[in-house]
């Protein structure tokens, strides 16, 4: 069966959210807020269309909105580890968005959003500053006697 003009919408909405979560933004950015909450609207229509897909369809593209849900959520906790704590509860997709994919965009955001949390934790637990300079013990200036 054909897929409706709702639903080729939200696909190709949830393909665009999908990439925007990957991208690092902006803290102020409100799009892709904005943007899961069509998707939800969407969604719920989709659900009561007269030519829905199949259940096991409408549950993929549940898993998916509210994986971007949960993921902006997460965003916005204060510290990075209880991002980190909260995008481990999260849980990506399974099947690809799009025919291009090979492997679900949620899984490869998880992947992504996981590891910058991993590195934000490591840097508040280390002190390290990306906005200073590393002093390394490799990396110091040759101290000239003559």
């Amino acid at each position: 069966m054909a897929a409706s003009r709702l639903e080729l919408n939200l696909v190709r909405l949830l393909s665009r959210c999908e990439a925007m979560a990957a991208e690092k933004r902006d803290p102020d950015e409100w799009r892709l807020e904005k943007y899961v909450g069509a998707l939800e609207d969407m969604l719920q229509a989709l659900k009561v269309h007269a030519s829905k897909p199949a259940s096991e369809v409408i549950n993929e593209y549940t898993w998916k909105v509210d994986f971007l849900k949960g993921m902006l959520q997460a965003e916005k906790l204060t510290t990075s580890s209880e991002k980190a704590l909260a995008n481990q509860f999260l849980a990506p997709g399974r099947v690809p968005t799009t025919a291009r994919e090979r492997v679900p965009a949620t899984k490869t955001v998880h992947l992504q959003s996981r590891a910058r949390y991993t590195s934000e934790m490591r840097s508040e637990l280390l002190g390290t500053d990306s906005a200073e300079p590393e002093m390394d013990v490799r990396k110091r200036t040759p101290c000239h006697t003559h």
